[in-house]
């Protein structure tokens, strides 16, 4: 033996994470283990001690204090804490989260405190929220006076103004949450050290036959996250490649072949055959939907998820044929906004089977927004979007805690010579969007970048040489030579216009496009000289509001014995010529082109969902006279010209009005209104001038 040493060990205290919890919603006292949730909730002493308390109380009735610790660092207190209980001491290190909690407010024992650190990652404006729960009331108390008052403190801050607990909460089990407030708004402080505070602070009405006390269930302090959406689990790739983040990237495993209960795991492995059927977005999950409980009974949701689950099952297979989706919703959606899902199968059993097929239908909160759909061979990779629908037509709930849930549901025909499996390449859930207006395909940033989200953040892909045909797809892959002529904004297109079937002839339109297309042709070449650009125009557009369209080349074929390198451009909206032909020479790369305006009612435009507006830039090909073959796109708008009036002039004791835009006239007394809509007020419009008045006019659209 050379020696032996016995040394003190380095003490690790835990990061801290959030969020945290004291105790969970169980409706009891439960003796627990390792603090936290699993604290030990214990009879109050009937005092209020002073700060700091002790981080390591007895799990004993009556031997608590009112200070109840997480593991952390304290030696740093926070002023605005400092300003309501008076100058103290921290306690330290606390190497793990205190195990017992007192359990009540009861006489004067009104004052719960709950010390913690916040994790360093967190920003200022950050969000936090508090929650909790009254387990029960003092029941010698008349039940038409029982009642407790609870307001809600962060470091020393109003968070939770009073709230009176009443029998009818304890027994609807009733989570109390405060509104969302930011860390700087609450001088919060990240990192170990620094000794945050909730307070719960009770208000006895035992003088007024309200009872002596009040049980806790549970408290909570946790981050307000921002749902995604619209939100995508896997990529139209046609593939499961392992992810990273999950959403999106999201890794697709080999499904398990078993349907579990709601509500799943909300962190499945990312191995095959170790995840489950539910697959769920960061949020909070603390209410159920009475028309999933309806489909799938009574279940306990997942609590707080605080990011995106990474796995995924991925395929429809035997009896395994359920795969759902949880999210929450944003708090600004309306219930007549309207949503869709969409859906790609990807591959399907067809060794040996006599008519490959599946069966899928879409439940949303258990409504049914899809019947069933037969999904054969042909139709692979074939985007299914399901009809609108609007978020109160599905019970969809909005805002922190509600489980919302999309259902796909398999139906195996193997029996019948369908094959037994059925893989998934990605799942939509997406906004019916309001008319994009402007509409901007790609940037004037005269490149052609990889982007993100369609429209101004459009891929533009080297074109693919040919002219498709009407409708297009709006699912092109972003890849050079695989897109097609037709860009697609989010809308709805159902209708063709006459003036465009003129042009191209009659067509079925594409139907429901979720989201903006990602994949857009980035130049004309040889004989491919049709870029055209579908949308949906807002409703509050009127015939005689004027638009335009601007476009910038970006590039020209050049050299390799080009002798006059240019380019012709046509422009048309609906099939109507708003722009004859210019020509594009080197010295017009990077110059904004953008035609005359025009009316809605010149160019035949529908505003509204449903219409498929169509803008057409045709090129005009001079490379068999030394013009070169190419020329490349930099972006395409479509413009709502300004409300302008011309100068006004007075002839003959008359106001002679001239405008463009559109819009109603207004006329008012004095420049703060009121303001009078003027009846069938047109441009050119005119008006007698009266000694001794003075009006004033304005243009306004709707």
């Amino acid at each position: 033996i050379d020696y032996v040493k016995l040394g003190q060990g380095t003490v690790v205290i835990p990061p801290a994470t959030l969020p945290m919890a004291i105790g969970k919603d169980d409706n009891g006292f439960p003796v627990g283990d390792g603090g936290g949730e699993n604290a030990t909730f214990v009879q109050e002493n009937g005092v209020i001690n002073p700060l700091p308390g002790t981080p390591n109380s007895p799990e004993a009735d009556q031997q608590g204090d009112n200070d109840y610790y997480f593991a952390g660092t304290y030696s740093t207190p926070i002023p605005s804490v400092v300003a309501m209980y008076g100058a103290y001491a921290p306690v330290g290190p606390v190497v793990a989260n205190e195990e017992s909690a007192e359990r009540a407010f009861a006489g004067a024992d009104n004052d719960l405190r709950y010390h913690f650190n916040l994790p360093s990652s967190l920003k200022p404006e950050d969000l936090l929220a508090i929650k909790f729960d009254a387990s029960s009331l003092d029941s010698s108390a008349p039940e038409a006076t029982r009642r407790y008052g609870v307001e809600v403190y962060f470091n020393g801050v109003l968070v939770g103004p009073r709230i009176d607990v009443r029998p009818g909460d304890v027994a609807s089990d009733t989570d109390f949450a405060t509104q969302p407030f930011t860390l700087a708004s609450v001088n919060a402080q990240v990192g170990p050290g620094f000794d945050n505070v909730v307070s719960l602070k009770g208000i006895n009405y035992s003088a007024d036959g309200g009872g002596n006390w009040m049980g806790i269930d549970y408290v909570q302090i946790n981050p307000v996250i921002n749902p995604t959406f619209p939100w995508a689990v896997g990529v139209d790739d046609n593939a499961w490649p392992a992810g990273n983040g999950g959403g999106p990237n999201a890794s697709f495993v080999q499904e398990n072949g078993v349907i579990n209960p709601l509500p799943g795991n909300p962190a499945s492995p990312e191995v095959d055959q170790q995840g489950d059927n539910d697959y769920y977005f960061a949020g909070e999950y603390t209410q159920t939907i009475e028309s999933v409980v309806a489909v799938y009974g009574p279940y306990t949701p997942a609590g707080f998820v605080t990011s995106n689950e990474e796995s995924a099952e991925r395929a429809f297979a035997a009896a395994d044929n359920d795969l759902r989706y949880h999210f929450n919703l944003p708090s600004s959606l309306k219930p007549n906004d309207m949503l869709t899902v969409t859906l790609d199968p990807m591959n399907l059993h067809t060794d040996g089977q006599a008519d490959p097929r599946y069966g899928v239908q879409v439940y949303f909160n258990g409504v049914l927004v899809q019947d069933e759909l037969i999904i054969r061979p042909a139709d692979l990779n074939v985007q299914i979007t399901v009809p609108p629908f609007s978020l109160e037509s599905v019970n969809a709930q909005v805002g922190p805690g509600y489980d919302n849930v999309i259902s796909v549901k398999g139906i195996n025909y193997n029996a019948d010579g369908g094959g037994n499996w059925m893989g998934i390449d990605h799942v939509m859930l997406s906004p019916i969007s309001n008319s994009p207006f402007p509409v901007i395909a790609g940037r004037d940033d005269n490149g052609n970048p990889i982007g993100n989200g369609g429209g101004p953040n459009a891929t533009f892909v080297q074109e693919n040489g040919q002219i498709n045909g009407l409708p297009g797809r709006w699912t092109n892959p972003e890849r050079d030579g695989q897109a097609d002529n037709d860009y697609y904004f989010a809308g709805d297109y159902q209708t063709p216009i006459d003036s465009v079937t003129a042009l191209y002839g009659g067509y079925t339109p594409i139907g429901l496009v979720p989201v903006n297309e990602e994949a857009a042709e980035r130049a004309f070449a040889g004989a491919d000289n049709d870029l055209r650009y579908h949308f949906n125009l807002p409703d509050s557009l009127q015939p005689d509001d004027l638009l335009s369209v601007t476009f910038d080349a970006n590039s020209l074929h050049q050299g390799d014995g080009v002798s006059d390198s240019r380019y012709g451009v046509e422009i048309y909206f609906n099939g109507v010529l708003v722009q004859s032909e210019i020509v594009i020479r080197p010295g017009d790369i990077d110059a904004d082109i953008t035609t005359e305006p025009f009316s809605l009612a010149s160019v035949n435009a529908q505003v509204g969902r449903g219409f498929d507006n169509v803008v057409s830039l045709k090129g005009i090909n001079y490379n068999a006279d030394g013009g070169g073959n190419w020329m490349g796109i930099d972006y395409v708008q479509i413009n709502q010209e300004p409300l302008k009036f011309a100068p006004p002039v007075v002839v003959d004791g008359k106001v002679n009005l001239n405008w463009v835009g559109g819009g109603t006239l207004e006329s008012a007394p004095t420049v703060l209104g009121p303001w009078t809509p003027i009846a069938a007020a047109n441009s050119p419009y005119s008006e007698a001038v009266v000694a001794g008045e003075t009006r004033f006019f304005r243009l306004k659209r709707p």
